[in-house]
Formats: C-alpha cells, sequence, structure tokens
C-alpha cells in the first residue's frame, strides 16, 4: 500500500499551516499468553533478523531519499513508500517486544490488521532542515535514548514479571510504553524525512477539552468521542482514542440532527439543505445535510475507504500535501476535527485509538523512565569511560614498559658473551655483575612509576619484586673480593632461577595488560 496517492491535481489548503506528526494508533491492554510472554524474546528473534536486514535496505534508501530530498524539497515516492513499511514492520516488532500485544507480528511491509498502526503523511520538506537532519536530530536522540534506557531495561523486566503473572498488563503502564513507543516512532519518521514534524507528544496529547464520562463502548483511559467529531460531546473521555475502530462507533452520543454526512460534518445546515448557514452553490450531502464551501471532494485526492479519510477529501488538515503527495490514506489527526469536517477516522482494526491521553499514573511512569534513564545513562557513560580509560591506560603502560626493559634484556641476553671477554678475570667479572644489578635496580624503579590500569597492579608489582630480588643477587656477585667467595655465592644464589622469574613475570604482566 502507498504512503500517498499520486495525482496531477493541487491539494486543497485548509490554512493549516502545522506540519504533520508520525500517528500511531494502539488498541487497549487485553490479556495475553503467559506461554508466548514468557518466551517473548526468543519468539521475537526471527523478527528482529528480518528487521536488521530491512534496517539496512532502509538506510540505503533514506541516503539515496535524503539526496533526492535535498534537491527537490519532497522524498522520492518509492523512498516513502519502503520506508513507511519499514516504519510500519517496526513498529509491531517493538510493541511486541514491549508486550504492548500479543498478537504475533505479520512480516510485510503493508499496513497490516494488527493492534498497533503507523500513519505517516509526506510533504514539502525544508532543504535546510534536510541539510542539517543529523544534527538537528542529535536533541531527539537524546530523549529517545535517555527514555528508552529508563524502560526498556529493568523496567520493562518488571513489567514482563507482572504481565508473566497476571496475563495482562496495567493501562497506566501500556500507555506509559505506548507513548515510549511513539516517540520512538516519531523520531525514526523524522530521520526518515517522513515528516518535518520535531518528535513531540513524550507525555502524550493533550486533553480534550468539555465533558468527558462513559460513553457507550469506551474503556476507561482510552476513550475519544464516542459518535462525534466534536470534542465538546458528552462520553468523550481521556485516553487513546476511540476504542470502535479508529474513529466513532456508529450511533453512539450522537445529538440528534448533528450527525456527520458522507464523512463531512456540517457546522452551518445541520442536516436541512435549507436551513440557514447553508452555503448556495454547494450541494447537499446524503441524508440532506448541508456542504461546507470549499471543502468539496476534488479529483485525485480521495482517500482508501477503511482508513478514515474523508470520501473525496485525502487531507482535512492541509498537513503538507503536495501535487503528487496526496495525503496518505487515513491521515487525520485525531480529536483535532474542525467544524465541516469528518470524523477522525474509521477503519477495520477495532479497539484502535489514534489520541494518547496519559493518566497520572502513567504520566508518573515517564517522570521513573527519565530519571532511571538518566540514572543508567550516566552508569553506563561512567562504565564505558572507565573501560576506555583502562584500555588507553592500558596500551600507554605496555608502550612504556616496554621501552624500559629494553636495556635489561640487552644487559641479561648479552651477560655470558660479556663473562667470557673477561677471561677470568674477578675485577672484570663482579663490575659486569654491579653494571647488571645498576640495569636491574633502575627497571626496577622505573617500574613502580609507570601508571598501571587496575587490573594489571598486582602483576607489575610481582614484576619488580622479581627484578629487585635478582638486582640483590648481582649486587653480591658484585662484592666478592676472592675467587672462592664468588664462586660459594654463585652456587647459591640461584641466579639462573631468579632470571627465569622475570622472565614469567613480564609474561604475566603483558597477559594483564591485554585484558
Amino acid at each position: 500500500m502507498s504512503a500517498y496517492y499520486a495525482t496531477g491535481g493541487q491539494a486543497p489548503a485548509t490554512g493549516q499551516a502545522t506540519p504533520a506528526p508520525v500517528l500511531a494508533g494502539f488498541a487497549g491492554p487485553a490479556a495475553q499468553s503467559r506461554v508466548t510472554v514468557a518466551f517473548r524474546i526468543l519468539m521475537a528473534i526471527p523478527q528482529l533478523i528480518v528487521l536488521y536486514l530491512l534496517g539496512i535496505a532502509a538506510l540505503v534508501v533514506a541516503i539515496i531519499g535524503w539526496f533526492g530530498a535535498l534537491f527537490t524539497g519532497r522524498l522520492p515516492v518509492f523512498a516513502a513508500d519502503f520506508l513507511t513499511g519499514y516504519l510500519r514492520w517496526l513498529s509491531r516488532v517493538y510493541a511486541y517486544l514491549y508486550l504492548l500485544t500479543d498478537a504475533y507480528p505479520p512480516f510485510s511491509l503493508d499496513d497490516a490488521d494488527y493492534p498497533i498502526r503507523v500513519a505517516v503523511q509526506p510533504g514539502q520538506l525544508n532543504r535546510l532542515a534536510v541539510l542539517f537532519r543529523f544534527f538537528l536530530l542529535i536533541p531527539a536522540w537524546i530523549v529517545q535514548a535517555v527514555v528508552t534506557y529508563g524502560a526498556a531495561t529493568i523496567f520493562l523486566f518488571v513489567t514482563w514479571l507482572i504481565v508473566l503473572v497476571t496475563g495482562q498488563m496495567p493501562d497506566s503502564i501500556h500507555q506509559a510504553l505506548s507513548a515510549v513507543l511513539r516517540y520512538q516512532l516519531r523520531t525514526l519518521g523524522f530521520a526518515l524525512m517522513l515528516t518535518s514534524a520535531y518528535p513531540g507528544g513524550l507525555f502524550g496529547d493533550p486533553e480534550l477539552s468539555g465533558t468527558y464520562g462513559q460513553g457507550s463502548g469506551s474503556q476507561p483511559g482510552y476513550g475519544s468521542p464516542q459518535g462525534s467529531d466534536d470534542p465538546q460531546a458528552p462520553g468523550a473521555q481521556p485516553g487513546y482514542g476511540s476504542p470502535q475502530g479508529y474513529g466513532e462507533a456508529q450511533g453512539h452520543g450522537e445529538a440528534q440532527g448533528y450527525g456527520e454526512a458522507q464523512g463531512y460534518g456540517s457546522p452551518q445546515g445541520y442536516g436541512d439543505p435549507q436551513a440557514p448557514g447553508a452555503q448556495p452553490g454547494y450541494p447537499p450531502q446524503s441524508g440532506g445535510y448541508g456542504g461546507q464551501p470549499g471543502y468539496d471532494g476534488q479529483p485525485g485526492y480521495e482517500s482508501q475507504q477503511g482508513y478514515g479519510g474523508q470520501p473525496g477529501y485525502g487531507d482535512p488538515q492541509g498537513y503538507g500535501a503536495q501535487p503528487g503527495y496526496a495525503a496518505q490514506p487515513g491521515y487525520v489527526q485525531p480529536g483535532y476535527a474542525q467544524a465541516g469536517y469528518g470524523a477522525p477516522g474509521a477503519g477495520t482494526a477495532d479497539g484502535l485509538s489514534w489520541r494518547l491521553v496519559l493518566s497520572q499514573a502513567a504520566r508518573r511512569f515517564m517522570i521513573l523512565f527519565i530519571v532511571l534513564g538518566v540514572v543508567l545513562g550516566a552508569g553506563y557513560g561512567v562504565l564505558y569511560g572507565t573501560l576506555i580509560g583502562n584500555r588507553a591506560s592500558a596500551a600507554t603502560a605496555a608502550q612504556t614498559v616496554a621501552a624500559d626493559v629494553t636495556p635489561v634484556r640487552n644487559s641479561l641476553n648479552g651477560y655470558s658473551s660479556s663473562l667470557q671477554a673477561c677471561k677470568g678475570k674477578l675485577d672484570c667479572v663482579t663490575a659486569l655483575d654491579r653494571k647488571v644489578a645498576g640495569t636491574l635496580n633502575t627497571f626496577a624503579t622505573q617500574l613502580r612509576g609507570i601508571s598501571m590500569p587496575s587490573q594489571a597492579v598486582a602483576a607489575n608489582a610481582a614484576l619488580a619484586a622479581a627484578v629487585s630480588n635478582t638486582a640483590a643477587i648481582f649486587a653480591k656477585l658484585g662484592a666478592a673480593t676472592s675467587a672462592n667467595q664468588y664462586i660459594s655465592e654463585f652456587q647459591s644464589s640461584g641466579v639462573q632461577q631468579s632470571v627465569d622469574r622475570i622472565s614469567q613475570a613480564y609474561d604475566d604482566l603483558g597477559t594483564a595488560l591485554s585484558k
């Protein structure tokens, strides 16, 4: 299903200049199978594999689309089609992982009948904003990262336990996680240039003014006006929208004579084409409802049946529809219908709601997500910084040790040949031993002065101790005053074993520094 229609006409304008955000419709919480909840991550693995591959393709398409949008001011149709499908697929997989639904996501880029659905309305893009899209996204990415850390880590594990035990997610948690997912979708939609609306609505949509009650068929916390596109209508309640389809439950809550005709509310005629306010030259809609001037259907802007677009008018809000880029089927901003417009959407999937008004408990959860996200993010930053710092420190320490050990290696490796060159002269031999002892003591001092990462401190101390002990042996040999004394000291010193301990300790330090 295309993200929008290709038409040759000019989209009618309503004076609304606000760009259209990504909309997400959610069904309310429902009973879930405890078995599927217990193995949710394992069951989602095939979806995650496919989604990963789709993400690679989406990146390529987004890069191509970026160039197209930079030069034309619009996302190419093929790019919008594919990226919209990718956003739909991702929304379903994430909703499944977040335990917002028990329905297994379909393997499809199309707009499937699923407890979460996404609507986007690609339109004209600001080329300067396209050019600097990456930098514009940084604040939204930070907010998304903080909220995701808070919601999708410890809190989601606790939620998993709750759903596993009770078989259903509490309403307030469902609303809060829905708000997190919707913000993620809006951030991704902005990044993919499917909309020029900056991500928002983290704390849900504002409540509609007026009296709210229990409309027929509505669910607490999930309601919108039942059977009326008037936000002041009795029976409306804050929540996700209307639980009946995408918009209104037919026949619920309508005041007599104020119903809509063929998707067009008539603020003037009220069902009588002769009534005051009916506009001359605009034939009434079916059922005797006066038409609103300037909003009759135009060729090429029809929306698809079952998505809530009004017959003959695919963009009731006028959000950025361009020639060849008519509104996506079903894209209506629920709860913001103007007089003379039809109700916000009607769909084939029962129970979906396009408004997201958070309860007080859900708002508190959002605050908790932010706090947890900041704490976990800071902790991760400290841990990451420590690991990076340790690696940098280990690399520096290894380079320093390798440089300092060179004189020691040369001295010990050349000891035998230097000893033979003395030809048995005691003064020459003892002078050689004193020189080796001095080289070893210098290296031991250098080792103790090197800043070591925590995992290498013990190994460095062991190497320094082995070097100092060997230096002491060579110092005693260098202090001998007779050949007999030298021979006796050499036989009892274990100098070869001491040198071997240096070699082993040096290898141990290298292993510690490589961790």
